[in-house]
């Protein structure tokens, strides 16, 4: 089993906690004596390997949202921050990010025979990172953050610290373990999902990924399936008779008519084949592009979760919720397009029959003659109007190509 690049491990205190007391008061401390005192602060006593986390070799200065490296002045500043946070019972968390060192340096971030390692590019990645966990935990204008890197012979850690200085967190009652005794405290639990993403934020940010990320998103949402995109299906006879069939079966309550709603459980599978057949003859080199992207990520996410069980799932679940994605919008495509032929052909029905007449009529919205087989007129138009978005859509990816290579010039 290989080691992950990036392990995360996360744990949280309650304000009147002595832990939270230790950090406030080395705040202010020298660099050696906050490392010398590192165990009397810290809650997590496992880095993200299993293994004893005690006092580490040496230690960055702080760092925050805002500096790279604090003064007294600003120390005492923050302390303060701290000392307001735990004087208000905020709930204080400490979260561990540590780097596989071997993998740092495959990626040019650290050195070992020299020491040296991008500090700048991992203070980047963390406050990447903590800028999502706050934005997806409701933090964004409550909490405030302070990080230290760690320095240890196989895993250099990021050792942050977050608090409410007003805090926002309700109370809630909670009983105690190990004696049985009920009490009252702030709820500190955040979600899985916000510490994965906050995670594959920091790998991601710290290698540079945002391009290839961009790339996938692009081959989904502009290349293949643009926004507004009208959905071309193949014009021979076999194709327009499965694209009626599916057509024809569509529940007569058009709100139901979403890629994903259960409702259309029994006709997903041959507007899947339609979809297939469309990239196929129509994007066969897009969706090459798209599937070896997606692969490529795969093997980065391996490298950064490890391959145990649970991390190739993961993997495998990633490539599958991207082609999805790129299946349902299409999908929703086909169905808009089936809708507006809909509205088109039940005006040409109510032009003539009464209104009154028809809505009269009971179960007038299930009924024959509100459906109506679409013609190949109906496929040309279509296919016209597609012709030309598809036309817009490239060269609206070529200007932004342009753009993006213009910002990454300067």
């Amino acid at each position: 089993m290989s080691t992950p690049g990036v392990v995360l491990v996360s744990k949280y205190v309650s304000g009147s906690s002595t832990k939270f007391s230790k950090y406030v008061n080395y705040i202010d401390r020298n660099e050696a004596v906050r490392t010398e005192k590192f165990h009397t602060y810290n809650i997590n006593k496992l880095d993200g390997y299993n293994q004893y986390m005690g006092n580490p070799e040496k230690s960055s200065g702080i760092f925050t949202k805002n500096k790279d490296s604090l003064t007294f002045s600003d120390k005492k500043k923050l302390q303060q921050i701290f000392r307001q946070a735990q004087k208000n019972d905020s709930v204080m968390w400490q979260d561990v990010v540590s780097f596989d060192n071997k993998w740092l340096e495959e990626h040019g971030i650290y050195n070992s025979r020299t020491g040296w390692i991008n500090e700048g590019a991992i203070q980047k990645s963390i406050r990447k990172g903590m800028d999502v966990l706050l934005k997806e935990e409701q933090l964004e204008q409550s909490g405030v953050w302070s990080a230290a890197i760690h320095y240890n012979t196989d895993n250099i850690h990021v050792h942050i610290a977050l608090v409410e200085p007003n805090p926002t967190k309700e109370y809630g009652v909670f009983t105690n373990k190990k004696t049985g005794e009920i009490y009252q405290a702030r709820r500190g639990n955040r979600k899985k999902r916000t510490l994965d993403k906050m995670k594959s934020t920091v790998a991601n940010t710290l290698l540079d990924r945002d391009r290839e990320l961009a790339k996938i998103s692009q081959l989904i949402h502009e290349r293949i399936a643009p926004k507004g995109v009208q959905f071309k299906p193949n014009l021979d006879l076999k194709m327009l008779k499965m694209y009626n069939r599916i057509y024809e079966s569509l529940p007569g309550d058009m709100r139901l008519w979403k890629y994903n709603n259960n409702a259309l459980k029994e006709i997903r599978p041959e507007m899947n084949k339609v979809i297939t057949h469309y990239i196929k003859k129509y994007h066969p080199e897009d969706f090459k592009k798209l599937d070896q992207a997606l692969k490529e990520e795969m093997e980065f996410r391996k490298s950064v979760y490890g391959n145990g069980p649970k991390e190739v799932e993961r993997y495998k679940e990633y490539k599958e919720n991207k082609t999805s994605e790129l299946y349902a919008k299409l999908g929703n495509a086909m169905l808009r397009e089936m809708a507006e032929i809909r509205k088109q052909h039940n005006e040409e029905k109510r032009s003539n029959i009464g209104s009154d007449q028809l809505n009269s009529m009971p179960g007038y919205r299930n009924h024959k003659y509100l459906k109506h087989r679409i013609k190949k007129s109906d496929l040309n138009k279509i296919k016209r109007a597609f012709d030309a978005d598809y036309e817009k859509m490239k060269n609206k990816q070529k200007y932004q190509q342009l753009q993006y290579d213009l910002e990454n010039s300067r």
